[in-house]
């Protein structure tokens, strides 16, 4: 057989399994964080986190009725326990060969590291120092993630841990 022939075969056939299967469109997430901290001390943090996602559509076709989740991270001070500092949810459109920007409400969270306060007792020659703990307290950012579902089927994610995945999807 002509080997121009076979090829031309093979490509129709498989563009009609592609079609058949519904071939997921071509969008790519980007994700940016506008983030703050002021600190108080040598040892209190107060953060803030606004998560911004652009969502682009590379393919000729609208995107409707997209789904974007997104999630921040955070874990105590006190045992660095991993939490959701807060989460979202949003339908969105995306044009054809566009792109679209979701922002998440701004987060902030405060948190205080251990350390050790000195105070003086008495005055002149004879103070006695004495020196207390104070326990860490508060939250502190960790991290975030991002998905797009289409028809409740993941199409992109990203995730500035690894392991947010399985924290989200646990098996």
């Amino acid at each position: 057989m002509n080997p121009l022939i076979s090829l031309t075969v093979l490509f129709l056939t498989f563009g009609f399994l592609l079609a058949a299967v519904g071939a997921s469109p071509s969008v790519s997430v980007d994700v940016k964080i506008d983030s703050k901290a002021d600190y108080k001390g040598s040892s209190t943090k107060t953060q803030s986190r606004i998560l911004k996602t652009t969502i682009s559509n590379y393919g000729k076709d609208v995107v409707p009725d997209m789904k974007v989740k997104w999630w921040i991270f955070g874990h105590n001070m006190k045992g660095h326990q991993l939490i959701i500092l807060k989460e979202g949810e949003s339908k969105v459109g995306v044009p054809a060969n566009g792109k679209i920007e979701v922002a998440s409400p701004e987060v902030k969270v405060s948190g205080t590291r251990e350390h050790k306060v000195t105070s003086r007792k008495g005055g002149g020659r004879r103070s006695r120092a004495s020196t207390k703990t104070v326990p860490a307290s508060g939250q502190e950012y960790y991290g975030y993630a991002v998905e797009v579902y289409s028809s409740n089927t993941q199409i992109a994610a990203e995730y500035s841990q690894p392991s947010f995945k399985e924290e989200l999807h646990p098996r």
